[in-house]
């Protein structure tokens, strides 16, 4: 009896501490960024890493990549992850990164200089892929906790 309540007590304690580790790894990610260019950039790089990492068979690496791209996507009231299911988050993460495929980036337009009384800004970047470059506006968003999020990109004029 002893050794069955001692495995009991093993298996209560990994399935706890696999829950808590599944948590602490979703708030190691800080939702939303310091800065505009921050946001855009922490979603680019995640996106960029997706990529590869998919390419690569690193599907674990992959899924932090889509996790941070998340944490920097939102609106006024923070990151997306807060009004979808994480299932619906990391769907859309996959199409963004997939869409995108950013080979590298740099910013072409800055934040206005008024963009912490305006809460809100466009940043213009420069997208080089494989073969192509194209000019993409985000329009960033000052959200919770004085972070900002990425509201929208612009792909109008983008071809997937």
């Amino acid at each position: 009896m002893r050794k069955a309540h001692r495995t009991a007590v093993a298996v209560v304690t990994m399935l706890g501490l696999s829950g808590c580790a599944g948590g602490r790894a979703r708030l190691e990610i800080p939702e939303g960024a310091a800065s505009p260019e921050e946001a855009v950039e922490v979603f680019l790089s995640a996106a960029r890493e997706a990529v590869q990492a998919r390419r690569g068979g690193a599907f674990t690496d992959a899924e932090r990549a889509y996790e941070r791209m998340a944490a920097v996507f939102g609106t006024e009231q923070g990151s997306i992850q807060r009004a979808y299911s994480a299932q619906e988050v990391r769907d859309r993460m996959v199409v963004l990164a997939a869409c995108l495929r950013p080979v590298s980036f740099r910013f072409i337009t800055q934040p206005d200089p008024g963009v912490w009384r305006t809460r809100r800004t466009t940043v213009t970047i420069e997208l080089t892929r494989a073969t192509e470059m194209a000019a993409l506006p985000f329009r960033v968003v000052l959200g919770r906790g004085e972070r900002w999020f990425i509201e929208q990109i612009d792909l109008s004029s983008f071809a997937c």
